[in-house]
């Protein structure tokens, strides 16, 4: 079994990807997310345009994520687990490397599997991309295009998100856990998902789907 899991808003109760924007990018950033949230341009693009709006320096964003570390409850224990069952977490996040990296360094997760947007730092701003497992630029569909991959890797993906850009992936999995907006957005394309707030949740039902 393979979990491919979000990290805004899942692995982390906050959306540091947004905590960013409010406070170091200026106001324009807010018109692109909603350009994205009503479905006008692709969440690789809106991380696209509003990244590049930043020009702080890589080591003071760095400073700022570690001091807005929130972790959802079970989510090492839930590591720990999948370790000891031979299952595999995979994170597969439409954020930027350069903050996840940061948590997971926290965290001592060195060697976790992770896929997100890649980040250059210049005095243009923060230049974001996204790839596929071939090195093919993305231009919307990351995470569906990780879901497909791994498919080929195992025959059961179970999926774990919280919001929009978990939607299309999360419709084509074998199981969903969702939380937040996801929850709402799966229950009206009418898809099954089992809610969860922490990951002991997720374990117990996990251990459901494993008898």
């Amino acid at each position: 079994m393979i979990i491919q899991c979000d990290f805004d808003g899942t692995i982390i109760r906050n959306n540091l990807s947004v905590l960013i924007r409010e406070h170091f990018a200026p106001d324009a950033w807010r018109a692109i997310e909603a350009d994205y949230l009503e479905g006008r341009i692709a969440v690789e693009e809106s991380n696209r345009r509003q990244f590049a709006l930043i020009k702080e320096p890589k080591k003071k964003l760095q400073e700022f994520v570690r001091g807005h570390i929130n972790v959802r409850q079970g989510f090492l224990e839930l590591i720990a687990d999948c370790e000891a069952k031979g299952n595999h977490l995979v994170i597969v996040s439409s954020g930027l490397d350069f903050y996840i990296d940061t948590v997971l360094s926290e965290l001592g997760m060195f060697g976790t599997e992770l896929y997100c947007g890649k980040t250059e730092f210049n005095k243009k701003g923060i230049m974001v991309s996204y790839a596929d497992q071939k090195g093919n630029t993305i231009k919307q569909g990351f995470k569906i295009s990780n879901l497909n991959w791994l498919k080929q890797r195992d025959k059961t993906i179970v999926y774990i998100g919280d919001g929009l850009s978990d939607l299309e992936a999360a419709c084509h999995a074998h199981y969903v856990f969702a939380t937040g907006h996801l929850a709402t957005l799966l229950t009206e394309e009418h898809i099954s998902w089992s809610s969860f707030d922490n990951f002991f949740d997720i374990r117990s039902k996990l251990t459901l789907l494993e008898s």
